[in-house]
């Protein structure tokens, strides 16, 4: 099950980052005198953090409230981007990306309602199914830090937003013993913040660590709004 740390991770992180920085020698990466424009391809792990559900039914005298959360597998999320350089501290991106989640478990607690007797029941259960969700992102990157050199290699402190959207479909097939075939597609809102650190192996090619919090505008029937945290690499490639 996924605990929802990601903010704390990503703070702890560009702590770490703008500490480091302090003991670091400046050094051109990317310069950006006239603008630059480049592309970068990304792959990491996307972890989507548990969502939670509740829901309340009555038919025939019998009132059934349910309330539970779905937990998902890691998944492996690809991507690319084309990117500006505006200057030395400023880029943007436009950025498409891709993962495939699978469902992991579900967790269920409730109450069934007839006349004056109520029933309690509670439960966990495999889930067979996955998400795909295809993301566009239009993000602006800072690197205010500027550039530095640490044991003899350039690097950079980046931090980031972004904001897009975000296509899902989700299936389900099954759901312990019980088949089933439960499907629902979404196009949402989404907003990012980023944290990395950048390498350059030249004035045209760099690499990336990049953690990245993902909020998904997805609040609805009952439904809470997801988040996704990605952990990944890149490479950037200047024209």
């Amino acid at each position: 099950m996924v605990k929802k740390t990601g903010v704390g991770v990503l703070l702890s992180l560009v702590f770490v980052l703008f500490a480091y920085s302090s003991v670091l020698a400046d050094t051109p990466v990317f310069k950006s005198d006239d603008g630059k424009w480049y592309g970068s391809i990304n792959a990491g792990v996307a972890i989507l953090n548990d969502i939670d559900f509740s829901g309340a039914a009555s038919r025939g005298g019998i009132t059934v409230t349910a309330a539970g959360s779905y937990s998902f597998d890691a998944a492996a999320s690809f991507g690319g981007a084309l990117g500006y350089v505006i200057n030395d501290l400023v880029r943007t991106e436009i950025e498409v990306g891709y993962q495939s989640i699978e469902y992991d478990k579900i967790n269920i607690s409730g109450n069934v309602t007839y006349g004056a007797t109520t029933v309690a029941y509670t439960g966990e259960a495999d889930v067979i199914g996955d998400i795909d969700a295809l993301h566009v992102l239009t993000n602006v990157i800072l690197t205010p830090l500027g550039n530095k050199t640490l044991f003899g290699a350039s690097v950079t402190p980046l931090v980031g937003a972004g904001i897009g959207f975000i296509s899902t479909e989700s299936k389900i097939t099954r759901i312990g013993t019980q088949a089933t075939n439960s499907e629902w597609s979404s196009t949402d809102f989404l907003a990012s913040i980023m944290t990395g650190l950048e390498y350059a192996s030249s004035q045209q090619v760099t690499w990336a660590i990049k953690y990245r919090h993902t909020w998904v505008d997805s609040e609805r029937n009952g439904r809470e709004a997801s988040a996704i945290d990605n952990i990944g690499a890149n490479v950037n490639i200047a024209f």
